[in-house]
């Protein structure tokens, strides 16, 4: 509503057909990670000469035309702006949503962007929008560094590219920055803890005569654990790897229902076993579990000169995280398995709980 009202105000009241200096304006906070975010501000008069978005050409621009061709105009922002570092160009992600802006008395159009860039160099822009259309129009740049430095520069139709010296990021910074991320995923995926935590319920406890018994060796106890966690960690790092790499594309749709299944299969094993051996299974769900792990590391992007230390240290986020969870979950279920009711009882209600979490994230997630 807020936005609604100021592009009224703004479009409503100001001619698209008045022509004044034509000044679009970048500015952006370049992060150690090599991720630089920022907005560029262009006014609704300049794109409506590009893009033609008055519709019904009585020089006023409203939020519905503005808005109808959002599309269009994230896509003429793609193709007339990049940025590019240490030889690399940087992953450019355009926000889909408008916003808007005043300068002047001037109505602007402004998108919100991030772009993954290397760790190191000065950071290059290319810059043409506008230009055929206004031979005058010009760019302010003010790009800000992590010691707040800030880097200015005007970019004009003789001038469409530039470089910036920025401070170069650190590769250290990067394996602490992902290892982070690593671990605050997996604490925060209550998909992934809950499939974990399905696996475990059954490791102090072994199958005989279609009844649950308790292990009393600890030895026992440990190797089943091992099989398991292992199991799941190479899984998960296989396609992990592989889509963070792009060696592979996945439906992020169909992955997020997937690893709802997942919880949801394992769990009713724990109820009516028919996998006793759940190494096996636990590998093939925790190929999914990998893939769901890298569309959250496609959404941090990864610089593009370190982009297998970036993988290697979320993954061992990841693993951290997982092991942290082990090590307070084991010992409590340990000590559990010695009350007759564990056996008999709890695993299943636990587990019939868990079906019934895994059932609705199913269905919301279709």
């Amino acid at each position: 509503m807020k936005y609604l009202l100021i592009i009224l105000s703004l479009f409503l009241t100001s001619p698209v057909l008045a022509h004044q200096l034509s000044t679009a304006y970048l500015t952006g906070e370049l992060e150690q990670q090599g991720l630089l975010s920022g907005e560029l501000q262009i006014r609704g008069f300049d794109f409506n000469l590009a893009l033609a978005l008055d519709s019904d050409n009585n020089g006023q621009l409203t939020w519905l035309e503005v808005n109808s061709r959002s599309q269009k105009i994230n896509q003429y922002i793609a193709q007339n702006l990049s940025f590019s570092r240490a030889g690399e160009a940087c992953q450019l992600m355009i926000s889909p949503q408008l916003k808007a802006d005043k300068h002047f008395n001037q109505g602007y159009i402004v998108t919100d962007f991030k772009a993954q860039c290397a760790l190191e160099g000065p950071i290059s822009i290319h810059y043409q929008a506008l230009f055929q259309h206004d031979s005058e129009h010009k760019l302010i740049v003010n790009l800000s560094a992590a010691d707040d430095a800030i880097v200015s520069r005007v970019m004009t139709a003789n001038q469409q590219s530039v470089q910036l010296d920025m401070a170069n990021g650190s590769l250290m910074n990067t394996v602490v920055e992902y290892v982070y991320q690593g671990m605050l995923h997996i604490w925060k995926g209550l998909d992934h803890i809950l499939f974990l935590l399905v696996l475990l319920l059954t490791c102090v406890l072994y199958r005989e005569n279609r009844q649950w018994q308790v292990k009393q060796n600890y030895r026992q106890i440990i190797t089943s654990t091992a099989w398991i966690v292992t199991a799941f960690t190479l899984a998960h790092s296989i396609t992990l790897t592989a889509t963070a790499m792009n060696w592979m594309t996945v439906n992020s749709r169909w992955v997020e229902i997937g690893i709802a299944i997942s919880v949801l299969l394992a769990a009713l094993n724990n109820i009516w076993p028919l996998v006793v051996r759940v190494a096996g299974l636990t590998f093939a769900f925790g190929l999914l579990h990998g893939m769901g792990f890298a569309g959250v590391l496609s959404e941090l992007g990864l610089p593009s000169d370190q982009k297998f230390w970036s993988v290697l240290s979320f993954n061992l986020g990841v693993e951290i995280g997982q092991l942290c969870i082990l090590a307070l979950v084991l010992p409590v279920l340990i000590w559990l398995r010695n009350f007759n009711w564990y056996a008999q009882y709890f695993v299943r209600c636990s587990s019939l709980l868990i079906a019934v979490i895994a059932l609705q994230w199913t269905l919301e997630r279709f």
